[in-house]
Protein backbone atom coordinates (compact mmCIF):
# COMPACT_ATOMS: atom_id res chain seq x y z
CA UNK A 1 0.00 0.00 0.00
CA UNK A 2 2.85 2.44 0.52
CA UNK A 3 4.52 1.51 -2.45
CA UNK A 4 1.47 2.30 -3.96
CA UNK A 5 0.49 5.92 -2.91
CA UNK A 6 4.46 6.77 -3.44
CA UNK A 7 3.81 6.01 -6.79
CA UNK A 8 0.72 7.47 -7.08
CA UNK A 9 2.15 10.83 -5.54
CA UNK A 10 5.09 10.86 -8.04
CA UNK A 11 2.64 10.74 -11.04
CA UNK A 12 0.84 13.37 -9.74
CA UNK A 13 3.71 15.29 -8.95
CA UNK A 14 4.77 15.12 -12.59
CA UNK A 15 1.21 16.43 -13.97
CA UNK A 16 1.66 19.45 -11.77
CA UNK A 17 5.06 20.27 -13.02
CA UNK A 18 4.25 20.08 -16.40
CA UNK A 19 1.40 22.21 -16.00
CA UNK A 20 2.73 25.76 -15.22
CA UNK A 21 4.88 25.41 -18.29
CA UNK A 22 2.09 24.69 -20.66
CA UNK A 23 0.26 28.10 -19.13
CA UNK A 24 3.57 29.69 -20.31
CA UNK A 25 3.99 28.51 -23.61
CA UNK A 26 0.67 29.25 -24.00
CA UNK A 27 0.65 32.95 -22.59
CA UNK A 28 3.74 33.47 -25.06
CA UNK A 29 1.53 31.61 -28.11
CA UNK A 30 -0.97 34.41 -26.92
CA UNK A 31 1.57 37.12 -26.89
CA UNK A 32 2.80 36.14 -30.44
CA UNK A 33 -0.70 35.86 -31.33
CA UNK A 34 -1.32 39.36 -30.70
CA UNK A 35 1.63 40.94 -31.79
CA UNK A 36 0.77 39.31 -35.29
CA UNK A 37 -2.39 41.13 -35.11
CA UNK A 38 -1.11 44.28 -34.28
CA UNK A 39 1.45 44.07 -37.10
CA UNK A 40 -1.82 43.61 -39.39
CA UNK A 41 -3.52 46.86 -38.14
CA UNK A 42 -5.82 44.41 -36.33
CA UNK A 43 -5.70 46.67 -32.89
CA UNK A 44 -9.28 44.90 -31.18
CA UNK A 45 -7.97 41.54 -32.39
CA UNK A 46 -4.44 42.37 -30.88
CA UNK A 47 -5.62 43.43 -27.42
CA UNK A 48 -7.69 40.17 -26.86
CA UNK A 49 -5.25 38.10 -28.20
CA UNK A 50 -2.88 40.28 -25.55
CA UNK A 51 -4.80 39.88 -22.47
CA UNK A 52 -5.01 36.46 -23.29
CA UNK A 53 -1.64 36.51 -22.64
CA UNK A 54 -1.60 38.02 -19.36
CA UNK A 55 -4.59 35.80 -18.11
CA UNK A 56 -2.51 33.29 -18.91
CA UNK A 57 0.96 34.59 -17.29
CA UNK A 58 0.47 37.49 -15.52
CA UNK A 59 4.22 38.46 -15.01
CA UNK A 60 4.54 38.20 -18.76
CA UNK A 61 5.74 42.30 -18.92
CA UNK A 62 6.46 42.63 -22.58
CA UNK A 63 2.61 41.36 -23.01
CA UNK A 64 1.98 44.07 -20.82
CA UNK A 65 3.81 46.82 -22.48
CA UNK A 66 2.57 46.22 -25.67
CA UNK A 67 -0.87 46.16 -23.95
CA UNK A 68 -0.17 49.72 -22.88
CA UNK A 69 0.85 50.50 -26.55
CA UNK A 70 -2.43 49.77 -28.31
CA UNK A 71 -4.57 51.60 -25.23
CA UNK A 72 -2.65 54.34 -25.73
CA UNK A 73 -3.11 53.96 -29.72
CA UNK A 74 -6.81 53.74 -28.69
CA UNK A 75 -6.70 57.06 -26.60
CA UNK A 76 -7.50 54.75 -23.84
CA UNK A 77 -5.51 56.25 -21.01
CA UNK A 78 -6.51 54.99 -18.04
CA UNK A 79 -6.16 51.81 -19.55
CA UNK A 80 -3.22 52.33 -20.86
CA UNK A 81 -1.91 53.07 -17.80
CA UNK A 82 -2.73 50.44 -15.68
CA UNK A 83 -0.81 47.91 -18.71
CA UNK A 84 2.18 50.28 -17.76
CA UNK A 85 1.75 49.98 -13.90
CA UNK A 86 1.84 46.31 -14.70
CA UNK A 87 4.92 46.19 -17.10
CA UNK A 88 7.37 47.63 -14.88
CA UNK A 89 6.69 45.77 -12.48
CA UNK A 90 8.15 43.26 -14.40
CA UNK A 91 10.02 45.13 -16.85
CA UNK A 92 12.05 47.04 -14.05
CA UNK A 93 15.20 48.21 -16.03
CA UNK A 94 13.34 49.03 -19.11
CA UNK A 95 13.50 52.52 -19.94
CA UNK A 96 11.47 53.01 -22.96
CA UNK A 97 8.45 51.64 -20.73
CA UNK A 98 8.90 53.51 -17.91
CA UNK A 99 9.22 56.49 -20.47
CA UNK A 100 5.87 55.34 -21.62
CA UNK A 101 3.99 54.94 -18.28
CA UNK A 102 5.16 58.73 -17.44
CA UNK A 103 3.58 59.82 -20.19
CA UNK A 104 0.80 58.11 -20.17
CA UNK A 105 0.37 59.70 -16.44
CA UNK A 106 1.16 63.28 -18.38
CA UNK A 107 -1.94 62.23 -20.61
CA UNK A 108 -4.14 61.14 -17.42
CA UNK A 109 -3.02 64.17 -15.90
CA UNK A 110 -1.29 62.95 -12.82
CA UNK A 111 1.69 64.84 -12.91
CA UNK A 112 3.51 64.05 -9.61
CA UNK A 113 3.53 60.49 -10.97
CA UNK A 114 4.39 61.22 -14.63
CA UNK A 115 7.46 63.06 -13.09
CA UNK A 116 8.62 60.27 -11.13
CA UNK A 117 8.07 57.67 -13.78
CA UNK A 118 10.44 59.99 -16.62
CA UNK A 119 13.14 60.65 -13.65
CA UNK A 120 12.99 56.53 -13.25
CA UNK A 121 13.32 56.49 -16.82
CA UNK A 122 16.09 59.11 -17.09
CA UNK A 123 18.09 56.85 -14.56
CA UNK A 124 18.19 54.08 -15.94
CA UNK A 125 18.72 55.77 -19.79
CA UNK A 126 20.25 59.59 -19.18
CA UNK A 127 21.37 60.01 -22.78
CA UNK A 128 17.96 59.52 -24.51
CA UNK A 129 17.12 62.47 -26.19
CA UNK A 130 12.99 61.26 -26.48
CA UNK A 131 13.06 60.62 -22.15
CA UNK A 132 14.70 63.88 -21.26
CA UNK A 133 12.06 65.92 -23.84
CA UNK A 134 9.59 64.15 -22.10
CA UNK A 135 11.35 65.16 -18.58
CA UNK A 136 11.51 68.85 -19.69
CA UNK A 137 7.77 68.99 -20.47
CA UNK A 138 6.48 67.26 -17.25
CA UNK A 139 8.58 69.62 -15.65
CA UNK A 140 7.25 72.90 -17.41
CA UNK A 141 4.03 71.57 -16.33
CA UNK A 142 5.30 71.39 -13.04
CA UNK A 143 6.53 74.86 -12.67
CA UNK A 144 9.87 74.00 -12.81
CA UNK A 145 11.36 75.85 -15.58
CA UNK A 146 14.93 75.82 -15.15
CA UNK A 147 15.00 71.82 -14.68
CA UNK A 148 12.74 72.04 -18.34
CA UNK A 149 15.43 74.05 -19.67
CA UNK A 150 18.10 71.69 -18.97
CA UNK A 151 16.48 68.42 -20.23
CA UNK A 152 15.18 70.10 -23.42
CA UNK A 153 18.16 71.96 -24.16
CA UNK A 154 19.90 68.13 -24.56
CA UNK A 155 16.93 66.89 -26.11
CA UNK A 156 16.99 69.37 -28.91
CA UNK A 157 20.92 69.92 -28.73
CA UNK A 158 20.75 65.15 -29.25
CA UNK A 159 18.17 65.69 -32.08
CA UNK A 160 17.35 69.48 -33.48
CA UNK A 161 14.68 68.15 -35.81
CA UNK A 162 12.14 68.10 -33.34
CA UNK A 163 10.15 71.31 -33.44
CA UNK A 164 7.61 69.93 -30.51
CA UNK A 165 10.95 69.84 -28.25
CA UNK A 166 12.11 73.44 -29.73
CA UNK A 167 8.13 74.65 -29.32
CA UNK A 168 8.54 73.38 -25.30
CA UNK A 169 11.66 74.70 -24.70
CA UNK A 170 10.71 78.02 -25.95
CA UNK A 171 7.68 78.53 -23.79
CA UNK A 172 10.41 77.34 -20.86
CA UNK A 173 12.67 80.27 -21.98
CA UNK A 174 9.58 82.46 -22.20
CA UNK A 175 8.53 81.16 -18.95
CA UNK A 176 12.14 82.20 -17.00
CA UNK A 177 12.07 85.59 -18.76
CA UNK A 178 14.22 84.56 -21.09
CA UNK A 179 12.43 86.24 -23.99
CA UNK A 180 15.50 86.12 -26.59
CA UNK A 181 16.08 82.68 -26.17
CA UNK A 182 12.33 82.03 -26.69
CA UNK A 183 11.84 84.16 -30.17
CA UNK A 184 14.86 81.83 -31.28
CA UNK A 185 13.55 78.21 -30.13
CA UNK A 186 10.26 79.19 -31.72
CA UNK A 187 11.62 80.36 -34.78
CA UNK A 188 13.01 77.03 -34.84
CA UNK A 189 10.32 75.23 -34.51
CA UNK A 190 8.55 77.36 -36.98
CA UNK A 191 11.19 76.86 -39.60
CA UNK A 192 10.54 72.92 -39.09
CA UNK A 193 7.01 73.14 -39.23
CA UNK A 194 5.41 76.15 -41.07
CA UNK A 195 2.38 74.53 -41.40
CA UNK A 196 1.34 73.89 -37.86
CA UNK A 197 -0.73 76.93 -36.22
CA UNK A 198 0.06 76.73 -32.39
CA UNK A 199 4.32 77.16 -33.74
CA UNK A 200 3.16 80.53 -35.23
CA UNK A 201 1.33 81.35 -32.48
CA UNK A 202 3.94 80.98 -29.54
CA UNK A 203 6.52 82.82 -31.82
CA UNK A 204 3.88 85.55 -31.81
CA UNK A 205 3.46 85.44 -28.05
CA UNK A 206 7.05 85.69 -27.85
CA UNK A 207 7.81 88.52 -30.32
CA UNK A 208 4.95 90.58 -28.65
CA UNK A 209 6.58 90.12 -25.32
CA UNK A 210 9.31 92.09 -26.85
CA UNK A 211 6.96 94.74 -27.74
CA UNK A 212 6.39 96.16 -24.62
CA UNK A 213 9.71 97.38 -24.64
CA UNK A 214 10.76 97.70 -28.10
CA UNK A 215 7.97 98.70 -30.82
CA UNK A 216 9.37 97.25 -33.85
CA UNK A 217 8.82 93.55 -32.84
CA UNK A 218 4.78 94.35 -33.53
CA UNK A 219 5.07 94.19 -37.07
CA UNK A 220 6.75 90.37 -36.46
CA UNK A 221 3.68 89.87 -33.97
CA UNK A 222 0.96 90.53 -36.23
CA UNK A 223 2.72 88.52 -39.34
CA UNK A 224 2.86 85.19 -37.39
CA UNK A 225 -0.68 85.40 -35.74
CA UNK A 226 -2.24 86.31 -38.68
CA UNK A 227 -0.68 82.90 -40.00
CA UNK A 228 -1.79 81.53 -37.06
CA UNK A 229 -5.12 82.42 -37.75
CA UNK A 230 -4.94 81.31 -41.32
CA UNK A 231 -3.67 77.77 -40.58
CA UNK A 232 -6.49 77.66 -38.07
CA UNK A 233 -9.41 79.81 -38.04
CA UNK A 234 -11.24 78.81 -35.26
CA UNK A 235 -8.21 79.56 -33.07
CA UNK A 236 -10.15 82.31 -30.42
CA UNK A 237 -6.98 83.05 -28.28
CA UNK A 238 -4.88 84.04 -31.18
CA UNK A 239 -7.75 86.29 -32.71
CA UNK A 240 -7.99 87.73 -29.56
CA UNK A 241 -4.04 88.87 -29.44
CA UNK A 242 -4.21 89.48 -33.31
CA UNK A 243 -6.73 92.54 -31.76
CA UNK A 244 -4.46 93.94 -29.20
CA UNK A 245 -1.44 93.74 -31.50
CA UNK A 246 -3.72 95.82 -34.35
CA UNK A 247 -4.63 98.24 -31.59
CA UNK A 248 -1.25 98.90 -30.43
CA UNK A 249 -0.71 99.29 -34.77
CA UNK A 250 -3.18 101.95 -34.90
CA UNK A 251 -5.26 99.52 -37.45
CA UNK A 252 -8.47 100.31 -35.82
CA UNK A 253 -10.46 98.64 -38.12
CA UNK A 254 -8.31 94.95 -38.30
CA UNK A 255 -8.76 95.27 -34.70
CA UNK A 256 -12.45 95.35 -34.52
CA UNK A 257 -12.68 92.56 -36.52
CA UNK A 258 -10.21 90.38 -34.84
CA UNK A 259 -11.77 90.97 -31.81
CA UNK A 260 -15.02 90.24 -33.56
CA UNK A 261 -14.14 87.14 -34.27
CA UNK A 262 -12.66 86.06 -31.17
CA UNK A 263 -15.98 87.09 -29.50
CA UNK A 264 -17.80 84.58 -32.09
CA UNK A 265 -15.78 81.69 -31.48
CA UNK A 266 -15.83 82.43 -27.77
CA UNK A 267 -19.72 82.38 -27.32
CA UNK A 268 -19.80 82.37 -23.45
CA UNK A 269 -16.76 80.28 -22.63
CA UNK A 270 -14.35 83.74 -20.91
CA UNK A 271 -16.99 86.50 -19.96
CA UNK A 272 -14.32 88.38 -18.83
CA UNK A 273 -11.93 88.07 -21.77
CA UNK A 274 -15.65 88.52 -23.91
CA UNK A 275 -15.89 91.64 -21.79
CA UNK A 276 -12.74 93.14 -22.30
CA UNK A 277 -12.71 92.66 -25.87
CA UNK A 278 -16.42 94.24 -26.54
CA UNK A 279 -14.83 97.29 -24.44
CA UNK A 280 -12.15 97.13 -26.25
CA UNK A 281 -14.58 97.48 -29.31
CA UNK A 282 -16.36 100.23 -28.32
CA UNK A 283 -13.80 102.22 -27.19
CA UNK A 284 -12.39 102.27 -30.96
CA UNK A 285 -15.80 103.60 -32.01
CA UNK A 286 -16.55 99.67 -33.65
CA UNK A 287 -19.84 97.69 -33.23
CA UNK A 288 -20.01 94.53 -31.78
CA UNK A 289 -21.49 92.25 -34.37
CA UNK A 290 -24.79 90.92 -32.92
CA UNK A 291 -25.18 93.14 -30.59
CA UNK A 292 -28.96 94.36 -30.82
CA UNK A 293 -29.19 97.65 -32.20
CA UNK A 294 -25.77 97.77 -33.22
CA UNK A 295 -25.35 100.48 -36.20
CA UNK A 296 -22.99 99.48 -39.03
CA UNK A 297 -19.67 100.52 -38.36
CA UNK A 298 -18.51 102.70 -41.28
CA UNK A 299 -14.70 101.81 -40.68
CA UNK A 300 -15.09 97.93 -40.86
CA UNK A 301 -14.48 96.85 -44.17
CA UNK A 302 -17.70 95.44 -46.01
CA UNK A 303 -18.32 91.86 -45.02
CA UNK A 304 -17.09 89.12 -47.70
CA UNK A 305 -20.21 87.36 -49.86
Amino acid sequence: MRAFLTRTLFAFGAVLAVAAPARAEDADAYYKQGLAYKNEGKTDEAIKALQQAVDKNPKHGMAWASLGNLYKTKNDIPKAVDAYEHAVQFLKKDSVVWSNLGMAYYRNKQLDKALTALQTAAGLDAKSADIRANLGTVKRQKGDNKGAIVDLEFAVKAKADEPTWWTNLGIAYRADQRIDDAIKAHEKAVALAPNNASYHQNLAIAYRRKTEKEPDFIPKAIGEYEKAVALEPGNGDAWYDLGYMYKADHQNDKAAEAFNKYLAISKGKDPKAEKMAKDEISAMGGSVAGDKGAKPDPKSPPKKK
